[in-house]
């Protein structure tokens, strides 16, 4: 009989929702219900974000925002104004320390606050509380909240519990550095607080994060069960004798568990294993939070296949930190010989955290032998949870993951509550604005400086996206006109408001660009540096010279320039710290009547030029023997600098410049150059590389699934302001697929082949034990009935395809799709899919009611299913259209609510028919069986 499973709601009060950093507290005591909904009506809908409701019990005032302080403040002799002259002093000065006298060995956290300033530059500070025993004794004596201070006044605050054993203490301010010096440097403090804080949870805000999990901290498609095909790639493999680095991704295969084929790897331990999580560009793949000290257990069912050999495996838990990287292992579990037929489990008990841990995962490996590249065996029912034993297994992850919106109070009398509403992921995304697809490509690649020279007529001063604190500023030439016109025609062709005029094309006169205020050192420069632009030029009268780039050393001599000549060929000169000095032309002459992407970089010695994406000419010599570059003090574009006296201007458009303090490489340089291309240069790609672009361009660094790419995809064209959400589900729905944030807060999308073919993830039926609640509602709607597809590809064909018969039955329903894909008849075959599929009506049964407390089996699908699970209903009454349906999981609703300590759960899956949904293939084993869930198509 299985029981109800361990349910907890966390929330993470120590992050925003693009902190990398953050610590889940467990508020479930104090919850006294939750609804969590994710998902869409049918199938034909976006998916919206998933919302979360939870109702808590605040009547101690726990989760009240702003409450902090209990008791009075016990430092009221240090209120006035003290002064700490800091001139000369060195770094780690103490500025102030204060004896709090007897401190209560009670456990209970203590806040502390100063109002601290300076005479005016800063001073990077920090709290340090030295805890001592009733002896004197130091307890403890850390670092604690560290602050900058400025000129003006600000409260830093630090909360901190006393060790065990505590008798009193001393609270010290630390000057810790001076970023400007310390010249004629005070500081000064004011109004010193100390106070026992009350119950409550600190940073009681939006937009944290909180989650619903079970007790199992495996990912949910680790530990489901059941047919696990088509769920995410979690998991990672090599067979490679000794090359324990050499992990590549595998995607999970097979009915009732995990396929792992084992190598030829001897007969080490590990020497063929899989790892369960990974780590991918230190962002954690499948691994689970975990807390340095905590201790942990490990469990996993392990099957030998029919056809293997002899195996027997053991596990090991694997440790990572907040960035990703690998801190250690525990010891092996005790080894299992395994059984064909029969499902095993290997447990690891009791193994905790090291220092520094944050992440973990598991590793299951053979022993003894791996059968020699024949051997092979599956796996199922992953657990991995905190304390010495597992619980009864249920299927691991989160039913939801998001972020809170609102934390309001109600109070009736004695008792109050808070009602906490909250949102997936999706909610991040809907808020984050796109530039445009060049400007957030050349931002991708972390740029020292980018100026898209775009800014609104009449600007002073030209934004700069990489360093709002270096801007750049406009120079009038020496001929007092060359009168900007910024916000001109783009020279690129898919980026309307990032192009900077010079000067009148038809004149002789420019306008110089200083990229670097001031003249003060701004770029530090080891041996690299790279330099990009867009330009339209005219050209020089006969044998003069303009200057489209050049930059100072911290020397105030040339370190590199880029002219352009008469012909209308580049010139590019390189000079080194030791000053040799290097110096090329480039081939072939810069367009007059179509913009020119330029590429410079420096390399170790080496100046390589490339002209619209092509690499053209590197320096002939001589080679420095320091390849140092100087540090850039100051650089202009369309023009040089010889003292005070701007020369050399050039004229024309400009835009897009940006400068790196490394090489940039020929990818980084293709994409760019293809992004911006206005000659008729395309930019295709399949939507698993777009979806992974936007994310990247959004800054989402959460964890991601996607489905391998089945579409290619036109240029990206969105403009400047677009909804990164919109873009990622317009992505989606180009290639026919769906996208969406699962229950781990992975964005999620589920390409067109997900539903070709997808095995039965769950059966529900009363002779399974798993019955649906009373009141199935089956029904033919015609109101869901397309038989009219008008199709168009943006900046490609149009037409419409149509079923006679389904019109003269049912009347004309009529649906519009424009798709963004790279060919004519990939939008025609969209349309024809949609047409076979909705063309006639099919037996609907839009939901499907569990409820888990009457039915504790339930809660294995009630936890495990997600959004586009295959699901069948079988022994159905006589009165369904038949026994057995099958239907795709379209939303998860679930209703929580304790009641006297009763915990009543009732989840609602909102269905769509598989019917139609398999397309016949000749001689298929599963899809060439004609039934009604297969569709003849041509």
């Amino acid at each position: 009989m299985a029981s109800i499973p361990k349910v907890t709601v966390e929330v993470a009060f120590d992050g925003g929702p693009f902190s990398a950093a953050y610590t889940w507290t467990d508020i479930s005591d104090y919850v006294k219900g939750f609804q969590v909904r994710r998902g869409r009506n049918n199938e034909l809908d976006r998916i919206e974000a998933g919302t979360l409701s939870v109702t808590l019990d605040n009547s101690d005032g726990r989760f009240t925002p702003g409450k902090r302080k209990a008791g009075g403040n016990i430092l009221i002799g240090a209120q006035g104004q003290y002064a700490w002259d800091l001139a000369g002093r060195a770094n780690n000065t103490v500025m102030s320390s204060i004896n709090v006298g007897q401190v209560d060995d009670d456990q209970k956290p203590r806040v502390m606050s100063r109002t601290v300033y300076t005479s005016g530059a800063p001073v990077s500070a920090y709290f340090a509380v030295k805890w001592l025993d009733a002896s004197g004794n130091t307890l403890r004596f850390v670092a604690g909240t560290r602050f900058v201070a400025d000129s003006s006044p600000a409260v830093y605050t630090h909360e901190e519990t006393p060790p065990a054993g505590v008798a009193t203490a001393v609270v010290y301010l630390y000057a810790d550095t001076y970023p400007e010096g310390t010249a004629g440097l005070t500081a000064y403090g004011e109004k010193a607080e100390w106070y026992k804080t009350q119950p409550y949870y600190p940073n009681v805000v939006p937009r944290r994060r909180v989650r619903v999990r079970t007790a199992n901290l495996s990912p949910k498609d680790l530990s489901t069960g059941g047919d696990i095909s088509h769920t995410s790639a979690q998991f990672s493999t090599a067979h490679s004798p000794g090359a324990t680095s050499a992990w590549t991704r595998v995607h999970k295969s097979g009915v009732g568990g995990v396929l792992f084929n084992c190598g030829s790897n001897g007969a080490a331990d590990y020497a063929s294993s899989i790892r369960c999580g990974y780590v991918d560009n230190g962002k954690p793949v499948g691994l689970a939070r975990v807390a340095p000290g905590q201790t942990y257990s490990a469990r996993v069912q392990v099957r030998q296949g029919d056809a293997s050999p002899q195996l027997s495996v053991k596990q090991l838990v694997r440790w990572y930190d907040a960035n990703g990287a690998y801190l250690s292992s525990t010891a092996d579990s005790p080894t299992v010989a395994l059984t064909s037929g029969q499902w095993l489990p290997v447990t690891l008990s009791t193994v905790t955290a090291p220092a520094g841990a944050a992440w973990a995962g598991l590793s299951i490996g053979t022993s003894g032998g791996d059968g020699g590249g024949h051997g092979y065996f599956f796996m199922d029912e992953i657990q991995f949870e905190q304390g010495p034993t597992l619980a009864e297994w249920a299927p691991g992850g989160s039913i939801f993951h998001g972020y809170i919106e609102k934390w309001p109070v109600t109070s009736e009398g004695l008792t109050a509550t808070v009602e906490v509403s909250a949102v997936d992921g999706f909610s991040v995304l809907s808020n984050t604005d796109l530039r445009g697809a060049l400007q957030a490509e050349i931002l991708t690649t972390g740029p020292l400086g980018y100026w898209p020279l775009g800014d609104p007529a009449g600007s002073a001063r030209l934004e700069n996206l990489a360093n709002d604190q270096q801007p750049a500023r406009l120079v009038a030439s020496k001929y007092g006109a060359g009168t900007p016109l910024l916000g001109a025609d783009s020279i690129v062709k898919k980026d309307a408001n990032t192009c900077y005029s010079l000067a009148n094309v038809a004149s002789n006169q420019g306008t110089v660009v200083d990229i670097c205020d001031g003249g003060q050192r701004r770029y530090p420069l080891g041996t690299d540096f790279s330099v990009a632009f867009w330009c339209l030029p005219v050209r020089p009268s006969s044998g003069l010279y303009t200057t489209l780039f050049s930059g100072w050393s911290d020397t105030a001599a040339d370190f590199l320039w880029i002219r352009l000549d008469s012909y209308g060929n580049l010139q590019v000169s390189t000079t080194y710290a030791e000053g040799t000095q290097t110096t090329f032309s480039v081939w072939p002459a810069l367009s007059t009547s179509t913009p020119s992407f330029v590429v410079v970089t420096i390399e170790q010695g080496v100046t390589r030029a490339y002209l619209n994406g092509v690499y053209r000419l590197l320096d002939l010599g001589p080679t420095p023997t320091n390849k140092d570059i100087r540090d850039l003090r100051w650089a202009s574009f369309a023009g040089r600098q010889a003292g005070s006296v701007y020369g050399e201007y050039a004229n024309g458009r400009i835009a897009h410049l940006a400068i790196w303090d490394r090489c940039l490489t020929s990818a980084e340089l293709d994409e760019i150059w293809r992004l911006g291309d206005n000659s008729g240069a395309d930019f295709p790609e399949d939507e698993q590389t777009r979806l992974a672009r936007i994310a990247t361009m959004a800054n989402f660094w959460g964890e991601t699934a996607y489905d391998t790419g089945m579409s290619t995809l036109q240029g990206p064209d969105w403009s400047a302001g677009a909804s990164a959400l919109d873009e990622l589900q317009q992505t989606a729905e180009d290639a026919s697929g769906y996208l969406f944030m699962d229950g781990d807060g992975r964005l999620t999308y589920h390409n067109r082949d997900r539903r070709q073919g997808a095995a039965v993830r769950y059966e529900l039926s009363d002779s399974l034990g798993l019955p649906y609640e009373p009141g199935l509602q089956f029904e033919m709607d015609e109101d869901r009935i397309i038989n009219e597809v008008s199709y168009k590809r943006a900046n490609g064909t149009e037409g419409a395809v149509k079923d006679q018969g389904s019109i003269d039955a049912f009347g004309r329903k009529s649906k519009s799709i424009e798709l963004r894909l790279s060919s004519d008849s990939a939008v025609q075959d969209a349309a024809y899919t949609l047409l076979n599929h909705y063309s006639e009506p099919v037996v609907r049964c839009d939901s499907v009611t569990l409820n888990a407390t009457a039915t504790p089996g339930l809660f294995m699908v009630a936890l495990g299913v997600e959004i586009g699970d295959r699901i069948t209903l079988s022994d159905l009454p006589s009165q369904a259209p038949e026994s057995s349906l099958d239907y795709y999981v379209e939303a998860i609703e679930t209703d929580v609510s304790v009641d006297g300590g009763t915990l009543q759960w009732v989840t609602t899956l909102a269905l769509s028919p598989a019917e139609n949904s398999d397309v016949w293939v000749l001689e298929d084993p599963t899809l060439g069986r004609l039934d009604r869930t297969t569709v003849l198509a041509y």
